[in-house]
């Protein structure tokens, strides 16, 4: 509905300045900002873009209201020429003032720069409606049907009004300034064309006074619209680029095929002919057209939705993570043709894959990767916009969210082979530099023994007393091996039980240990020693290094995991801690787990590690 009602405002305009411009003599002025504005509105309203821009440009529609009442006024005779004349006397200032401040301090998001701006707005929008009031009601003469004597002294304050006026116009103007040094990359761009419209139309207002010819201020008054126009057109203001761009193909191709129409037909005479030049050139047409609006709306510069066209087609084609990673990159060399483009997925230093286009030089611009409100990396160039890299970026998440698990995957895979390999090189060289070595030792013992048996008993007794040791030296050893695979205090007394018995053992009366254990039964033997370990990790590394008078231990299931809390009232971690190895292996055991680890201040000083592990 308010797309209907914003275009019916459009030609209601046009037709009032039609009809008007027939009758003739009002001042071109009203229609050229009626004219000017209003489309915009109406676009702007229908593809509900630009915010409050789209209504207040509709607002300008009373400027044609105004060209036709005074057109319709200065012909003598008509009848209701005394209400026109009053119309005519008032409904230009809304529309002119309207676009002369507040609209300039809106443009082009339709939203304030700030709350300091608020007091600008209220005072335009005030100032504006109060001397429409004063024009329209206060007595003047005999052109006013209705007069309100009880506001004639309001007369004498309108120079004052005026003076408000026109400071609350240089104050927005002054904004729009401001906030175009301020922009960066694009939008600094479209501002800057704002700008150079914003400075036309002001010259526009006050020529037709300094020269005395009325139409003198008409294309400086069109010059705003006209580059907000270019704005949108060139540089995707509004997103205008892909709407325009089909409305102008059918435009062009609508023009194009009844021109080869009535040229076949008045060629030949023949009207069937004409209808069958139209059906075969249509397609081919229709393509060209295509590439040639492109080029109107995007000059030599790539077309959006031809660069996306080609990485969806890229993206269903292939699997392999680098590929993903390497089809957005080419695309955001092919959008923003930069020197040189970098992506890549994973955490920033550590990423998982990276894909490079062109010589490596400083990134300009940079965004995220993002899928559900999850980063997978980062996407940067050395030249362009984040309004052209943003699209690409979103258009791949789903792609980049399955490459990105995959590679993550492919590094836990290739962590845990490592990890593996390294534990049986650890369990192989315990077996052959302890126990193999006490086993090897017992045999030649037990050899010396036997042979000494009948002709030293004593030395044979010796012997086996010696035999004893070494194979209680070999149990002990069997028991490290077995402890480093899990703890054994794990399987005689159970998670909470070995959490309480390693506090008992660390808080030894100086520190007080509170362990708090909700359900922990029945976790998976990874989720138990992983638990139990970083557990263990961390109130030592609380008691040795944060000095606390109080730790507070807190395990059992959350939701659809398990967590695990330490929190001591220590000194906690300085500014500049760097991660040693206790807290790198707590972190990694967690995550081979696909859990989290956090490490940060408590509320009241000191140190709380969080641990969470899905189950």
């Amino acid at each position: 509905m308010p797309a209907v009602v914003s275009w019916l405002v459009f030609g209601l305009a046009c037709v009032l300045v039609t009809a008007g411009g027939a009758l003739g003599g009002a001042d071109p002025v009203d229609a050229a900002v009626a004219l000017g504005f209003t489309p915009l509105g109406a676009y702007l309203v229908a593809r509900r873009k630009g915010g409050a821009v789209g209504p207040c440009s509709l607002v300008t529609v009373l400027g044609a209201v105004a060209y036709f009442a005074d057109s319709y006024s200065a012909r003598p005779g008509l009848p209701g020429a005394r209400w026109a004349a009053w119309v005519g006397t008032w409904a230009w200032a809304p529309a002119l003032l309207t676009v002369g401040g507040v609209l300039l301090l809106l443009v082009p998001d339709g939203r304030l720069p700030g709350r300091a701006w608020r007091p600008v707005a209220v005072t335009g929008a005030t100032a504006t409606t109060v001397f429409t009031v004063v024009a329209a009601l206060v007595p003047e003469g005999a052109d006013r049907p209705f007069p309100v004597a009880a506001l004639a002294p309001v007369r004498d304050a309108l120079p004052a009004v005026v003076v408000i006026l026109a400071a609350t116009s240089l104050a927005c103007a002054a904004g729009l300034v401001v906030r175009t040094a301020r922009a960066q990359g694009e939008e600094r761009t479209q501002l800057l064309w704002i700008c150079l419209g914003a400075a036309a139309f002001v010259a526009g207002v006050f020529l037709p006074a300094v020269t005395r010819l009325p139409a003198a201020g008409v294309p400086f008054i069109l010059a705003l619209p006209a580059c907000v126009g270019v704005a949108m057109l060139r540089h995707d203001l509004y997103a205008t680029g892909p709407w325009l761009r089909r409305v102008l193909t059918l435009g062009l191709l609508a023009g194009a095929l009844a021109l080869l129409y009535f040229t076949v037909d008045g060629l030949t005479g023949a009207h069937v002919a004409a209808a069958v030049a139209v059906a075969v050139a249509v397609e081919p047409l229709h393509r060209w057209l295509r590439r040639a609006s492109g080029r109107i709306l995007y000059g030599g510069g790539p077309d959006p939705e031809a660069v996306h066209a080609r990485l969806g087609a890229r993206l269903a084609a292939t699997s392999d993570p680098g590929e993903i990673l390497a089809a957005v990159a080419d695309a955001v060399a092919e959008a923003t043709r930069a020197l040189y483009v970098r992506a890549e997925l994973g955490a920033p230093g550590e990423p998982l894959k990276v894909v490079e286009r062109g010589t490596h030089a400083p990134l300009g611009v940079s965004v995220p990767l993002r899928f559900q409100d999850e980063v997978l990396g980062a996407l940067g160039s050395s030249e362009g916009d984040a309004r052209a890299l943003a699209p690409l970026a979103s258009h791949a998440g789903a792609a980049l969210a399955a490459a990105h698990r995959a590679a993550a995957l492919q590094r836990s895979r290739a962590l845990l082979v490592t990890a593996r390999e390294e534990e049986r090189r650890r369990i192989s060289r315990d077996l052959h530099d302890g126990l193999g070595a006490f086993l090897a030792g017992i045999g030649f013992t037990v050899d010396a023994a036997g042979n000494a048996l009948k002709a030293d008993p004593e030395r044979a007794r010796g012997l086996l007393t010696q035999i004893r040791t070494q194979v209680a030296e070999a149990g002990a050893g069997v028991r490290r091996l077995v402890r480093g695979l899990r703890p054994p205090e794990l399987a005689q007394l159970g998670l909470a039980g070995a959490v309480e018995h390693t506090a008992a053992t660390l808080g030894d009366g100086e520190v007080e240990i509170e362990i708090a254990a909700g359900d922990v039964s029945g976790l998976p033997a990874a989720v138990e020693v992983t638990a139990y370990l970083v557990a263990r990790e961390a109130m030592t590394n609380a008691v040795r290094h944060g000095a606390p008078r109080r730790c507070a231990v807190r395990l059992g299931r959350a939701g659809d995991g398990f967590e695990l809390s330490v929190c001591d009232d220590g000194r906690g971690l300085g500014p500049e801690a760097v991660p040693g190895v206790g807290l790198t292996s707590m972190r990694e055991r967690v995550e081979e787990l696909d859990g989290t680890l956090t490490i940060g201040a408590a509320a009241g000083g000191g140190t709380v590690v969080t641990a969470w592990i899905p189950l």
